[in-house]
């Protein structure tokens, strides 16, 4: 089943993907984005009706699918390419736009959106301030949850498409279903996760694609119940009061951090940054998050944690640097 939120995820790489590939045919495209042809024309319907405000001729897209399966866009110079002269309301809303795409996983170029919304921020000064009082979040909770209790209810496997934060990638796996919990005023789905071998915890909130399949369910007899109850909710998002304690310095392109990483707290910096100490229950996974932030977060302790980040950017750069002179 596709959701609104898989829908966005493809617009926003289908353009790209169409400029660098003019003349591709609804059929490689469908191949390559892993849906129906039906599906590219569904998108491609949409994208009439994307471009500059206004709605005239010249400000939106134009998509046309010649005989034989060819897709042309046409007027994509104009909506992306024309330079922006923002009042201060449109400001606001491109703002809050960001953001609300910030939480669409799966961009193709999650960094450069992150950069962008920082320089917009840094320049719009009053605008900034406005829509951090704002938010849109995408809501798609209710149909991938009447999925999954239908799953539930009928003893089938499910097929998700899944939204992992730490790696900001959209891992596919087919899951056994258990039970389904509401935690925090989330709802998350247990099951047996066939390609991890073990117990899942999901949250619906992350799922992006939801099939229910005719194979019956089959959790292992001896499959482990996880305590999710509201009582004990370190066991739901895997983090434990033994756990050691980072403390973190964000930028405001990495404000987004809190929303997917448990954190014990968060305290407003100058400049619309964040600092946040979370228990690290899996270093590593803090790690590689605060290397792919780059200069947007900075580990200020324990101090052993910071040195060895410090360690793994700088041989990351010895190693550009070895490249670009090998060129």
């Amino acid at each position: 089943m596709s959701t609104a939120v898989a829908q966005v995820e493809r617009l926003l790489n289908l353009v790209p993907y169409l400029i660098r590939h003019p003349g591709s045919t609804v059929t490689e495209v469908a191949d390559e984005f892993g849906v129906t042809p039906k599906q590219v024309a569904k998108d491609l319907n949409v994208l009439w009706f994307c471009g500059l405000p206004g709605g005239f001729a010249d400000d939106l897209m134009e998509a046309h699918v010649e005989e034989g399966g060819a897709i042309h866009l046409d007027n994509v110079a104009g909506p992306i390419g024309r330079p922006l002269r923002l009042s201060t309301r449109e400001a606001v809303a491109l703002l809050v736009a960001l953001r609300a795409l910030a939480q669409v996983p799966g961009l193709a170029d999650r960094d450069a959106l992150n950069r962008a919304l920082a320089k917009l921020e840094d320049v719009t000064g009053e605008a900034a301030r406005v829509a951090e009082r704002l938010s849109v979040e995408f809501e798609v909770g209710d149909v991938v949850l009447q999925e999954a209790q239908r799953a539930l209810a009928a003893g089938r496997l499910v097929h998700l498409r899944y939204y992992v934060a730490s790696r900001d990638e959209v891992t596919e796996r087919d899951v056994d279903p258990m039970r389904i919990v509401l935690l925090s005023g989330r709802a998350y789905l247990e099951g047996w996760c066939r390609s991890s071998e073990a117990v899942r915890v999901f949250r619906l909130d992350r799922v992006v694609g939801i099939d229910v399949l005719d194979e019956p369910a089959a959790p292992p007899e001896d499959a482990p119940v996880l305590d999710l109850t509201e009582e004990a909710p370190a066991s739901a998002l895997r983090v434990g009061e033994d756990d050691p304690l980072v403390t973190l310095e964000l930028a405001a392109a990495a404000r987004w951090v809190p929303e997917y990483y448990p954190c014990e707290s968060a305290e407003e910096t100058d400049g619309g940054g964040l600092r946040v100490q979370l228990r690290a229950a899996d270093p590593e996974r803090i790690r590689r998050l605060v290397l792919r932030l780059g200069g947007a977060a900075r580990v200020v302790a324990p101090e052993d944690f910071a040195a060895q980040v410090r360690g793994d950017a700088q041989e990351a750069l010895a190693a550009y640097e070895t490249e670009a002179a090998a060129r």
